[in-house]
């Protein structure tokens, strides 16, 4: 082996909404990779693979959102592959060879129902016969079941259509979130008595259910509580689909700002009112399901 390549065990999958069931495979991974000095090392694609396969399929969460849920598991690198037609035809022999040619991997883990190479030849059983035939440790790890279901991201991309957000983020193991750039709208927010943050959020993201939510999110180290509404703004004749967050008693610019927004809990549909008085008095309602203020 190279002197410079990094020892490496290596958590297979695409890790799209970093839930439950994919925790237990990169912990697993964490846990190996300090047995064998190395560094624990997640593989993802950069973009959205399930729409090479299914078009308009959208995942749970995007790249950024992605990469920030794998380090928060404690991963410590994460390699990305591109989606390109010459990596998704390589073939399984091919896909372990490309990890090689990048690290000294001593060891992988997957899931049981992973699959790898063109047209899905790779699976747990090929992988432990590769890893015995050169000399690497495999782990495979089962599914993990929740209310008699095994946690998958279709069924927390279910959840989340419905806007059960609080089922989805028990399966998720941490509450749903968006990260990206506060950009400047049309302040209406900021004449209402409600100034808002408008975010700019994958496209290849939310499968979540139009409406507003509760939520919560970490500005200059201060946890403060969010009234978040997400799809069309009928009152005000707008139908473009747009995250917009009221932080309860936050002052200040967040403009060009990267921040990451939770959601807690579904408060209500959104609705279309007769005018402003009517907008600002379901507001104060909202932000009462919300609580008050920085968290305690």
């Amino acid at each position: 082996m190279s002197d410079n390549k990094k020892r490496a065990v290596i958590a297979l999958g695409f890790f799209d909404g970093v839930h439950l069931g994919h925790q237990k495979v990169l912990k697993s991974a964490i846990r190996l990779a300090k047995e064998l000095n190395a560094k624990a090392v997640a593989f993802t694609f950069n973009g959205n693979l399930k729409s090479v396969f299914k078009d308009g399929e959208k995942n749970i969460y995007g790249v950024n959102e992605r990469i920030s849920a794998l380090i928060s598991v404690g991963i410590d690198e994460i390699i990305s592959a591109p989606l390109t037609t010459e990596f998704l035809s390589l073939s399984a022999q091919e896909f372990l060879g490309w990890l090689d040619d990048k690290y000294e991997v001593v060891g992988y883990v997957s899931g049981d129902d992973y699959r790898f190479g063109k047209g899905g030849k790779g699976d747990a059983n090929y992988l432990k016969n590769y890893a015995e035939k050169t000399g690497k440790k495999v782990i495979t790890e089962s599914g993990v079941m929740v209310n008699g279901k095994r946690v998958s991201s279709t069924l927390i991309k279910g959840y989340l259509a419905e806007g059960n957000i609080k089922i989805a983020n028990e399966l998720l193991g941490k509450p749903y979130f968006v990260k990206g750039e506060v950009f400047k709208d049309r302040e209406v927010g900021k004449t209402l008595g409600f100034p808002t943050v408008n975010i700019k959020i994958s496209t290849e993201t939310i499968t979540l259910k139009d409406g507003v939510y509760a939520g919560k999110a970490i500005i200059d180290n201060k946890l403060y509580r969010a009234i978040i509404n997400y799809g069309a703004r009928p009152t005000f004749n707008l139908t473009e689909k747009l995250l917009e967050a009221h932080f309860i008693g936050f002052n200040g610019n967040l403009y060009g700002k990267e921040i990451e927004i939770s959601f807690t809990d579904f408060i209500r549909p959104i609705i279309k009112f007769n005018d402003k008085e009517e907008l600002i008095a379901q507001l104060k309602k909202d932000t009462k399901e919300t609580g008050e203020g920085i968290y305690d």
